[in-house]
């Protein structure tokens, strides 16, 4: 199937569609959204599905972008060459509650944001275990939020290292994935914007602290952060926390989580801005500890 090229189409609309959606999901969920895809799914609504435009219907499949690198969120089966995960099984329920067929895309992260705000764009959704915040949203983003998750650390078992908190990074190499909080907040832990330039006004946490600069590692995928740091490349895996939690069980025990997490935030099915939302159903706070002290 091709790629929907022919730009943003009713896009005005689809916002206040995926607000139901979401909260028929969580009505059917008790309120909160796990990785556990409940048996059989829910069914067409058909009041929601009335609400989906003629122009966006007319398109289907509907196009949703995936960094299908983030098991066990969205990856690719190994057997079936499938894309696969727990927010999948979100994304395709979102569809049949629309009452329209979708497609899902392997996109690299970082990519997915400006896709959806081309002038063309490919797709009309970014479901890949995003946490909505002010920056994405100042690049023309929406989010719908659908499920919480926090930071963590992964180190290999073998190892006598623990990370407790953010401070406990300096010093060592930090694999992330490109695109990421966790690049953006490994960075901001030292004051600086991705890449090394100084924040003005920021404070360098680990000088603070006569440590050593953490030596942020990115990657386009997340499963080559987790190759960097299986094979030595990286003290240090920062992720999200449940992504962590799998990495020890898909490693047969081999790494190992480290310290609590922090920064408990939404994640949020991406969207290019169309006119504002009249129901505010995200407000991109965290919940809990910070990683970065304020």
């Amino acid at each position: 199937m091709t790629t929907n090229r022919k730009g943003r189409i009713g896009m005005k609309r689809l916002p206040v569609v995926l607000i139901g959606v979401a909260l028929t999901l969580a009505a059917c969920g008790g309120g909160t959204a796990g990785p556990a895809a409940s048996s059989g799914g829910p069914n067409k609504v058909a009041s929601i599905a009335a609400e989906l435009p003629d122009s966006i219907k007319s398109k289907a499949p509907i196009q949703i972008a995936t960094d299908a690198t983030y098991s066990p969120d969205e990856y690719v089966d190994e057997n079936t060459g499938d894309i696969v995960g727990w927010d999948i099984d979100f994304g395709k329920a979102v569809c049949k509650v629309m009452g329209v067929a979708c497609t899902f895309n392997n996109v690299i992260f970082s990519n997915i944001i400006p896709q959806l705000t081309a002038s063309e764009p490919r797709y009309l959704l970014g479901i890949s275990s995003f946490t909505p915040t002010q920056e994405r949203e100042a690049k023309g983003i929406d989010f719908v939020s659908y499920y919480k998750a926090g930071e963590g650390w992964v180190v290999k078992a073998s190892g006598n290292l623990t990370v407790n908190s953010a401070a406990d990074m300096c010093g060592h190499t930090v694999a992330v994935e490109t695109g990421t909080t966790e690049e953006t907040d490994a960075w901001a832990f030292m004051g600086k914007e991705i890449g090394g330039t100084p924040t003005a006004g920021a404070k360098d946490n680990c000088a603070a602290a006569s440590k050593q600069p953490i030596k942020v590692t990115s990657f386009e995928k997340q499963t080559d952060a987790n190759s960097a740091l299986m094979s030595g490349r990286a003290d240090i895996g920062f992720l999200d926390s449940q992504i962590a939690a799998y990495q020890v069980k898909v490693t047969g025990g081999k790494l190992k989580t480290t310290g609590s997490g922090c920064s408990v935030a939404p994640y949020g099915i991406a969207m290019a801005k169309g006119s504002p939302m009249h129901v505010k159903v995200n407000d991109n706070n965290s919940i809990g500890p910070s990683c970065i002290p304020s």
